[in-house]
């Protein structure tokens, strides 16, 4: 997916960061809770789901959900790079199992989250508490 640098300059000169609103020629519009509910299908009812999890622990999480580990975790912190995901993750093999299936859908769930959705400072690489 490429972004449309033109759509996100004209989407930057709009943001107001005090009013935390777009201001476009219909009218000022703001990104609620419900639009990243939409955008995500992360649900919002209930409690909270916060986990502690120690840097070393990464290495394996990483290695039970996508099945690799990338060079790059360094010491097991809980950083990937979006590159990484999108070359090791480029093409799902025909005969790829139930189990590769779901690795490369949370690969790309990853990239798009981390990459499009919501990129950290860097744009380069997403938080694997982001999603796991």
């Amino acid at each position: 997916m490429n972004p449309d640098a033109s759509l996100i300059t004209a989407l930057v000169e709009r943001w107001r960061p005090e009013t935390s609103t777009f201001h476009l020629p219909c009218g000022e519009i703001t990104i609620t809770l419900e639009d990243v509910v939409t955008l995500s299908g992360l649900a919002i009812d209930g409690d909270a789901v916060v986990v502690d999890i120690l840097d070393e622990e990464w290495s394996a999480i990483c290695l039970r959900l996508l099945g690799q580990v990338p060079v790059d975790l360094v010491g097991g912190v809980a950083v990937v790079r979006i590159v990484w995901l999108r070359v090791e993750f480029s093409h799902l093999p025909e005969d790829a199992s139930q189990e590769v299936i779901e690795q490369f859908a949370r690969a790309y769930a990853l990239s798009l989250i981390g990459g499009v959705l919501f990129p950290d400072r860097s744009g380069s690489t997403v938080h694997l508490q982001t999603y796991f």
